[in-house]
Parts: C-alpha cells; structure tokens; sequence
C-alpha cells in the first residue's frame, strides 16, 4: 500500500505543477526553450534546460522538464544504468548503516543527517547525467503526466528508472548482510 501510495502521490505532484505552469509553455516548439528581448526573458519550457557551449539554450529535455528523467545525451543508457544503481546503492546502504545497523555508534539523530547528505550526493552527481531517478515512484509521476499531456510519448532510457535503483537496493542489502553477518550488536555486548 505504501509503494502504490508513493506512486501516487508522484503522479498527483506531477500533475499540479503541470497544471500550474501549462500557461507558460505554451509556444514552445519542441520542447525548447525561446529567447525573448535579446535573452533578458526566457519562456519557460523546461526547469532543467542547459546552455550549450554559445550559452544559447538548447534541448530542454522531456517534457517541459516538469521533473521528468531522461538520460542526458553525453552518456548511453548503460553508463546511466551504472549511475542509478550506485546511486541507489549509497543511498539505500546509508539507510541501512544509519537507521537500521544497531550498533553503528550514533545517536538516532545521526541517521536523518546521514540519509539527507547521500540523497545530496546523488544529486550532486546524477542530476547533470540522469536527472537522479533514484526512486521509481519519483520518475514514474511526470513519466505517466507527459505521456497524458501530449509532450512525450516515451522518455528516454526510461528502463533504466525502474531496474537500477532495484538492482542497487538489491546489491546494498546483499552487501549490508555479508559484511554485517557476524557483526555484534551492542545488545550482544551488553549481554555479555
């Protein structure tokens, strides 16, 4: 229930801010975004446009960039495949190491700082390649508004949104259990 609840709330989130920004893409042609007044103005067509090399904006990705995911066109779908499951990987291994490992030696107020500092991370790193798609539920929201909406009809690599990030909770579950096997909690040392 909890996982539909997320995709729905994604999809419902998508929804507003394309409703609340319809009127201001309108004219865009191609997704692209128009200068207006010697580039003082800019149209909006897309959160995440780029400037290329001239600073002239370019692709504004899909659609609209109303937080819909693609895979940018300096890396193949592979790499960002890569990208996504290491970027789950560290997030979902922090959760498991600050929140969920008993004896890790911090206080519970460790766990929200450590999580929100790998969420960061991952951004930092992700958003310029693939938009940081590490949730399934947060691409699939503007995934499903741009297909109803008309802007795109399939966003590119979007297979790599939905199976890395499982595969990287996968690997970092499976790492957390090898490494932590034997480990001692701190209740097996007050025990002793």
């Amino acid at each position: 229930m909890y996982m539909l609840a997320q995709f729905f709330g994604a999809f419902i989130g998508a929804l507003f801010l394309y409703a609340s920004v319809v009127g201001l893409t309108t004219g865009c042609e191609g997704n692209t975004a128009d200068q207006i007044d010697d580039g003082a103005n800019v149209r909006l067509c897309s959160a995440s446009c780029t400037l290329d090399e001239n600073d002239v904006f370019g692709d504004c990705g899909a659609p609209f960039g109303l937080g819909a995911n693609t895979v940018s066109g300096a890396i193949g779908q592979g790499s960002a495949f890569i990208a996504e499951l290491i970027g789950t990987f560290v997030l979902v291994f922090t959760v498991l190491m600050a929140a969920v490992h008993k004896s890790n030696g911090s206080g519970p107020n460790a766990a929200p700082i450590a999580i929100g500092w790998s969420v960061m991370l991952a951004h930092l790193v992700l958003v310029p390649l693939t938009g940081c798609g590490i949730n399934p539920a947060r691409t699939f929201g503007p995934a499903i508004v741009a297909l109803i909406s008309g802007t795109n009809t399939f966003i590119r690599g979007a297979w790599v949104y939905y199976v890395a990030p499982f595969a990287g909770s996968l690997c970092a579950t499976l790492s957390y259990e090898i490494i932590f096997k034997n480990v001692p909690t701190v209740e097996d040392d007050e025990a002793v």
